[in-house]
């Protein structure tokens, strides 16, 4: 006997508890999203946007004093992503890299998920640090276009939906903080921030 959409639907809320709980247990940053039950719901023209969880991510942004517009024409056949040296130190690896060309201000972006056989280690001379530096490097065919990641990106008109709060994604940040040296287990954030008196009413993230 087939189950109820009732019956379904809250095996369905156990499960994305289930996984979100297990991820966060686990350290990493995960929310959950609001559980709607709606009552008129149509399964074949209705569509509820909550999600069933969203993820924090890490994005290195990287200027760069080529013209582009596009991932076409970027004037390189090979893009550098990053100092091999810092891979190996990174405690969680970037979802994305963005490159943002300081002349046009478009940019585009590549995913080390991407990587494979075609990636290469190049040492190239940084001239900004004056010495040699091992760097991956991509071919110019795995930058993507700007609006794939924006599709990726969640969107302010739906923060409503993320059972917590979420009024950092809005806005702030970009403030400079200076320390002696950066200790990660005694950072401040480590185990959760509380939130900021609110700007905004009905910004939240979990």
């Amino acid at each position: 006997m087939a189950r109820s959409f009732q019956s379904a639907l809250r095996g369905g809320h156990a499960a994305e508890k289930k996984w979100v709980d297990g991820r966060r247990d686990e350290g990493l940053a995960v929310a959950h999203g609001k559980k709607l039950l709606i009552r008129k719901h149509n399964k074949n023209t209705d569509h509820v946007e909550s999600p069933d969880a969203v993820a924090l991510l890490s994005i290195e942004i990287k200027e760069r004093s080529l013209s582009f517009t596009s991932p076409e024409d970027y004037p390189y056949d090979t893009v550098f992503v990053d100092d091999m040296r810092g891979l190996g130190r990174e405690a969680t690896q970037h979802f994305a890299y963005v490159y943002v060309s300081k002349p046009t201000g478009a940019w585009v972006w590549l995913t080390p998920l991407d990587r494979d056989e075609s990636w290469t280690e190049q040492v190239v001379y940084d001239r900004g640090r004056g010495h040699d530096v091992p760097m991956a490097v991509a071919p110019k065919g795995h930058l993507r276009d700007a609006d794939s990641l924006r599709a990726l990106l969640y969107p302010h008109s739906l923060l409503e939906l993320v059972d917590g709060e979420t009024g950092a994604f809005v806005s702030g940040g970009g403030e400079v903080e200076e320390r002696d040296r950066y200790v990660a287990n005694t950072h401040p954030d480590v185990g959760g921030r509380k939130p900021a008196p609110a700007a905004k009413a009905g910004k939240r993230v979990g």
